[in-house]
């Protein structure tokens, strides 16, 4: 009976050590009031696992950030907030760092909870770098949209020299293909006299290069004639 009630014994200790072990793993997980086994239905039995318990196994037993921030029995307060880790910073072996020992709650038990009081000044770590990090974003995106504005004036005020100078430009042209024209008749009509100049002189060098071929024709039809005139005379 004696060795009986011993083999329960052992085996009842180690069953409550392998608890201890798991509970290790989470922070807080060994001194949660009236709990053994914290992942069980029954908080000492054991027996089967409660919804924090399936949690812990999809982790594989690790205290992840996922695993920190989910609210497994569904009570409104995350499985760090019960357990003294709001800002989910605790790390087995690591960093067994918490926030508070007395005062934690089940997580895997919706009728017990932790009072909210003992967060609500905390400020994590993370969530300050995120509020750094979204107001410098605030300032560089003012910063671009500024610069934006100033890219937009600038090209306005380009735009509008540029307009200008083209509507003078285009005044130009057009003051251009009116006087074309204009110039063109001009020349037209001061071309007319000096052609006719110069064709009305080209006809009195013919006339008189044709007056000169006739007088030279008529000098020598009067020196044939008067040859044979002066032959007789010889005889």
């Amino acid at each position: 009976m004696r060795a009986f009630l011993g083999v329960i014994a052992a085996f009842a200790v180690s069953r409550v050590t392998g608890y201890s072990m798991y509970a290790m793993r989470v922070p807080n997980g060994d001194k949660v009031p009236g709990v053994t086994a914290l992942g069980h239905l029954d908080p000492i039995l054991a027996g089967p696992m409660n919804e924090f318990g399936m949690d812990m196994i999809d982790a594989d037993f690790h205290w992840t950030k996922e695993f920190c921030m989910k609210d497994s029995d569904g009570d409104g307060q995350t499985n760090g907030q019960e357990l003294g880790d709001p800002c989910c910073e605790f790390v087995h072996r690591k960093n067994p760092k918490v926030r508070w020992t007395e005062g934690v709650s089940h997580p895997g038990d919706a009728s017990l909870k932790s009072d909210p009081k003992l967060w609500e000044g905390i400020v994590c770590e993370e969530t300050a770098a995120n509020t750094s990090v979204d107001a410098g974003q605030e300032a560089k995106t003012e910063a671009v949209e500024k610069t934006t504005v100033q890219a937009e004036t600038v090209t306005e005020d380009t735009e509008e020299p540029v307009k200008v100078s083209s509507q003078k430009t285009e005044g130009a042209n057009e003051t251009a293909e009116e006087e074309a024209p204009t110039a063109a008749k001009d020349e037209a009509e001061g071309a007319a006299p000096a052609l006719f100049s110069s064709s009305l002189l080209s006809a009195v060098v013919l006339l008189g290069l044709l007056a000169f071929v006739a007088v030279r024709m008529r000098r020598r039809r009067s020196q044939w004639t008067l040859l044979p005139q002066q032959g007789r005379r010889t005889q």
